[in-house]
């Protein structure tokens, strides 16, 4: 059996026994009627062409940090909307954190006040005319539990809750992005969860377009080792961070070889990457640091890797976008950044991808809060090809 049909065949099979245990819910009255599978396709390409340009809200209510009631009314408001929309951004991704809702908030005495402060938050980005990819955006300990059956019905149940209280936003401009970076190791494993998960929010959303994505981190290689899932109505995304050794150069998180990095430059020689391997401890480091200077990273490099996302999705016949992508600004050298977010960008756009940076005001992020004010970093708004206020 080849890959593909290994793919289809353990996604239905997987369906069928996620699903077995778990009620059914009727459809959502007033969600609309079911699309045929040709009107769930023309739909998806229809509203990934208004996907174009776009900003990760992330420390809001999902990604880290503080979920407060305090937090949340204050470090996202309606000044941040009004500048993103006179700068160009079209639509913004929407992480929530799940545990939110699983830890007490829907049997809580206070989970209509919870409800009322996401649905508030969401109608600030709506009321300012930006789409909306609503994503799950859960820590490493959540999906972790997706490797047992048990942490999968769990999620199904969560996305029906979801689903149901999300359904009367408008599917032309609000979109059910199933899960961040999933971490699950299988990609066979994924489909099925992914596949289960749809239909679950098919019975009550039927013309919402769902956004999928590959297992593991949401790589280009992951988008490009995974199948299509068995529903029309889907828009595939992937994030695209390579080459880490430069985008990821001092963060204290994830690999330990990112913690040994500073003034890496983009785009850079293998000579001028020379220079800076001597300094570097660890045999690992070095190496990686040399496959970086070795590696043709450059606008045309970057375009030509983004190729790959874009023949993936025409050879399916199915719309992709990109919804992260950036580089840590508290160490990467500010002039290489900038060159960064405008060649992915350029790229991106080059091979008729959509795009979302990562992120708004966060350690990527495109601008500063202070005392309220929204100060934009002018390069790199300039750079994504936005216009400055």
């Amino acid at each position: 059996m080849n890959r593909r049909m290994k793919a289809s065949v353990f996604a239905m099979c997987f369906t069928t026994l996620v699903t077995a245990g778990i009620s059914s819910p009727a459809q959502t009255p007033g969600a609309g009627s079911s699309l045929s599978p040709e009107q769930g396709r023309g739909a998806a390409i229809r509203r990934a062409a208004t996907l174009t340009r776009g900003i990760n809200l992330s420390g809001w209510f999902g990604g880290w940090g503080d979920y407060s009631q305090e937090h949340t009314s204050t470090y996202i408001t309606a000044a941040d909307f009004t500048a993103m929309q006179t700068m160009g951004i079209r639509y913004v991704r929407f992480p929530l954190d799940p545990t939110l809702l699983t830890k007490g908030g829907l049997l809580s005495p206070k989970k209509d006040e919870l409800w009322k402060r996401i649905d508030d938050a969401l109608d600030l980005a709506m009321n300012a005319g930006l789409s909306v990819d609503f994503v799950v955006f859960p820590r490493d300990d959540y999906k972790q539990q997706l490797a047992t059956q048990n942490g999968v019905d769990q999620f199904l149940i969560l996305w029906q809750v979801l689903a149901k209280h999300l359904v009367s936003r408008d599917p032309d401009r609000f979109f059910f992005e199933l899960m961040n970076e999933s971490e699950v190791q299988d990609p066979y494993r994924w489909i099925g969860v992914q596949s289960a998960v749809t239909q679950a929010i098919r019975r009550i959303a039927p013309q919402h377009t769902i956004l999928a994505s590959g297992a593991h981190y949401d790589s280009l290689p992951d988008l490009i080792e995974t199948q299509p899932l068995p529903d029309a109505n889907v828009i595939y995304t992937f994030h695209f961070y390579e080459p880490y050794p430069f985008t990821h150069q001092g963060a204290p998180w994830g690999s330990v070889e990112w913690n040994y990095y500073k003034d890496i430059p983009y785009p850079a020689t293998s000579e001028q990457i020379a220079t800076l391997e001597g300094s570097i401890p660890g045999d690992s480091a070095r190496y990686q640091l040399y496959l970086y200077g070795q590696g043709g990273w450059n606008a045309k490099g970057i375009s030509q890797r983004l190729a790959f996302a874009a023949a993936w999705g025409r050879e399916r016949g199915v719309p992709i976008i990109c919804n992260e992508f950036g580089a840590f600004r508290d160490t990467t050298p500010p002039a290489s950044r900038t060159l960064y977010l405008h060649d992915v960008r350029t790229g991106l756009e080059q091979q008729g991808i959509g795009w979302a940076m990562w992120d708004w005001s966060g350690n990527f992020g495109l601008v500063t809060h202070s005392n309220g004010i929204v100060s934009l970093d002018r390069e790199n708004v300039e750079a994504l090809g936005l216009k400055i206020p």
